[in-house]
């Protein structure tokens, strides 16, 4: 296959009006080109004026837009200093001023983004670096979290104000590389026409300061694509995406996008899964329609696929490899850890103390309740007692900075059950002995299907308090055969009932709280105890029992648990785990100091003591199928969505 180095200084037409330096295939007139020349500095538009005149006032011109600090700028037929005859400053202005004049400015404004969008592109090899399985089987973060999630992957963290903001830094900067194709363009027909040396050298000057994202482009793709590949390939990859070389080319009219799209097709399909074919496939037909019809558009969008496909393809390795480790890493879970925050330990990086106190605190509370529990008892009465705590913000221990959202998230399910509970009630309230208790029953049922449409996933119930108490009463006056939709008297008891009842710090909430500890502490208890003689790789099939897949012969789907069994399944997941981890550092300590056994689901974790000396943490052993390429994102779990990179 040809290498970019191997083509000819022959114009190739194909591409002409796209990233070469030649005239539009379709306006080959000189009247549909931009009307440019080296005009005086002092024709300028007032959008490119009010750009240099900024930059000039704040001193913002940076040193990477000066031809001469690319290294794609070499080779230069030109003796003529290119600084002599134009400053930075100025080079910029013209381009702007061009880009004003363009057609295409008309209705969108490219000159901004060219100014302040990134340089990078979006995608980059550093930023999917923690996709790398080295980086994967040494995140804290993940390796815990795998415990909790049958089907953990990887995939682009996009939500919330911070996912929004990417997207649109991301829109910008292909607006940015749609106005650098523009300038290529204009600027390289210009270059072709040039009558004299000083005109060649002024539109050469252009165009290699204009060389500010394409390069980078090139660069992430070639450094992305290198580490999918196996070492059979390295050496056409490095040929094929010589950047330099494909640079030198783009000024000088021969560059073959459409060639070289096709190379990328044929080795992206032959080391991806066949589901990104398509994908694939999209990308070449919109490229090659973009080179054909000198649709820069299309080109940019080609561009941009590109890397979001080996963005794809980076995810799909790193999600293979936590499949492939997902048990190595669950058994491995309490040797990691211990290890892991041992050495921060250690390093006086982790503070332990106020874990202790938290724990020493339930231990003088049940003491002073004449009762005589024992440290796992212990351990799990305090869990409970601050999961349900009326605090805003509840006391957990640094030691739980792992399983925040997770603990953030059960309070948030125990909260939004108490307030569909205390809905429920005011249900009661009003339709007291009116209806037969099975049509009561099916009430309460569709009241919760209601409320549940109200509330959504916010849990928000006192910001939709009127409209819960309106659904509340619309559905007792149906229940009633009543004809109105409405009461107002009947509105009134249950706003009244609701604003009183609803709020965490009402004595309400405080009292149902207090009633869930009391009944659900012993189970809990008894639950952590059989729990914990269980290895993690078994206690994690218990608690996250496979999915059958469906069709013939599959198993019937369970009835789903109440939910709060489902609750306190969670707790007890999370609390073994936290105490396999940490009970030799922090909760036994009555045992012996300098024990080099750091405690598993097989030993007794009540004889376990952690030595701080221990070295740092420990990788699992990598087969010969890990030593590929992967680099992380963001770890997604089928409800919630938790960041390990991020970003």
């Amino acid at each position: 296959m040809e290498g970019n180095g191997g083509r000819s200084g022959r114009r190739n037409d194909s591409i002409s009006s796209v990233m070469s330096l030649g005239t539009d295939n379709n306006n080959n007139n000189n009247n549909t080109s931009p009307s440019w020349s080296a005009a005086p500095a002092d024709q300028r538009s007032s959008r490119a004026e009010q750009v240099l005149d900024h930059e000039a006032s704040v001193h913002m011109l940076s040193s990477h837009y000066a031809p001469e600090d690319h290294s794609y700028m070499e080779g230069s037929n030109s003796d003529t200093d290119q600084s002599d005859m134009m400053s930075p400053l100025e080079i910029r202005h013209a381009i702007f001023e061009m880009l004003d004049e363009l057609p295409q400015c008309a209705s969108t404004d490219l000159v901004t983004p060219y100014q302040k969008a990134a340089t990078l592109p979006p995608v980059t090899q550093d930023s999917l670096c923690e996709l790398d399985v080295g980086r994967i089987i040494n995140n804290p973060k993940l390796r815990h979290d795998v415990n909790f999630d049958r089907e953990l992957h990887f995939r682009p963290n996009l939500d919330g104000p911070r996912g929004k903001t990417k997207l649109k830094s991301a829109d910008e900067y292909w607006k940015a590389v749609l106005a650098e194709l523009e300038v290529y363009r204009a600027v390289g027909f210009r270059l072709m026409t040039s009558r004299s040396d000083e005109e060649l050298e002024y539109w050469t000057c252009m165009i290699k300061a204009n060389q500010i994202r394409l390069p980078g482009i090139f660069t992430t793709i070639y450094e992305i694509l290198k580490t999918l590949v196996p070492e059979r390939d390295q050496a056409i990859v490095a040929e094929r995406l010589d950047v330099e070389m494909i640079m030198q080319q783009i000024c000088k009219g021969v560059f073959n996008l459409l060639d070289l799209a096709q190379w990328l097709a044929t080795i992206l399909k032959a080391h991806c899964a066949p589901m990104r074919d398509d994908w694939i496939d999209q990308m070449l037909e919109g490229t090659t329609q973009g080179v054909e019809e000198g649709n820069q558009k299309a080109v940019v969008v080609g561009l941009r696929q590109t890397l979001a496909i080996l963005e794809a393809m980076k995810l799909d390795v790193a999600n293979h490899q936590i499949r492939h480790l997902r048990s190595l890493l669950i058994d491995d879970t309490v040797n990691f850890q211990q290890k892991y925050h041992a050495h921060k330990i250690a390093a006086g990086r982790f503070k332990v103390k106020g874990a202790r106190d938290w724990f020493k605190a339930e231990e003088a509370l049940l003491s002073g309740c004449n009762l005589a529990p024992t440290p796992l008892e212990t351990f799990s009465s305090a869990v409970l007692r601050s999961l349900l705590s009326q605090s805003p913000i509840p006391h957990f221990p640094d030691t739980f900075h792992l399983d925040y959202e997770r603990l953030r998230q059960l309070r948030s399910d125990i909260h939004n059950m108490i307030q569909l509970d205390m809905c429920n009630k005011a249900f009661d309230v009003l339709i007291k002995d009116k209806v037969s208790e099975q049509t009561r029953a099916a009430g309460k049922k569709t009241l919760q299907f209601r409320i549940t449409g109200i509330i959504g996933d916010s849990g928000l119930y006192l910001e939709n308090l009127e409209n819960l108490s309106a659904e509340i009463v619309r559905l007792v006056l149906e229940l009633e055969g009543s004809d109105r939709t409405f009461d107002s008297d009947m509105n009134s008891i249950v706003e009244h009932y609701l604003r009183t009842e609803l709020p965490l710090a009402s004595s309400a909430f405080g009292i149902q709280l207090q009633s869930i500890l009391d009944t659900e502490l012993p189970r809990l208890c008894n639950a952590v105890k059989s729990s914990a003689r269980l290895p993690l790789l078994a206690l994690h099939d218990v608690m996250l029992p496979p999915i059958q897949p469906a069709g013939k012969g599959a198993a019937a789907k369970p009835i789903a648990e109440p939910l709060l069994d489902e609750i306190l399944k969670r707790v007890t997941h999370l609390a073994v785990i936290h105490w396999h981890v940490w009970s030799p550092i922090i909760y036994n300590l009555q045992v012996a100091v300098g024990s080099t056994d750091l405690g598993s689901p097989d030993n007794n974790t009540d004889t376990a003591h952690v030595n701080t000396n221990t070295a740092s943490p420990s990788s699992v052993a990598s087969t010969p199928d890990m030593q590929s390429q992967t680099g992380g994102f963001t770890q997604l779990n089928p409800s919630i969505t938790n960041s390990h990179s991020q970003e």
